[in-house]
């Protein structure tokens, strides 16, 4: 920071609906995520302004074993209209 400057070291403040306006229902947004960030919080903000409640988002942290689940979620959002959050 002291060489470069603040700008190439701090985060960029993230605008979901800026993301969210620019994406499409065929298009997956994908976050590439540094250690202990968690954006569900602020994705479920978003969906809520958007018009869809907690019915409509559904959340999975991947792990051993949970590729099947997380298959089954997909296909499921695809049809129903979900946000699907792995």
């Amino acid at each position: 920071m002291e060489k470069m400057g603040e700008y190439y070291v701090k985060s960029p403040l993230i605008m979901y609906d800026k993301i969210y306006a620019q994406s499409t229902e065929k298009t997956p947004i994908v976050f590439i995520l540094s250690p202990g960030a968690d954006p569900q919080g602020e994705l479920e903000i978003l969906g809520e302004s958007l018009g869809y409640k907690d019915q409509k988002f559904r959340y999975l942290a991947l792990g051993q074993g949970m590729g099947e689940k997380a298959k089954q979620m997909i296909e499921s959002g695809a049809i129903r209209g979900h946000w699907v959050m792995l």
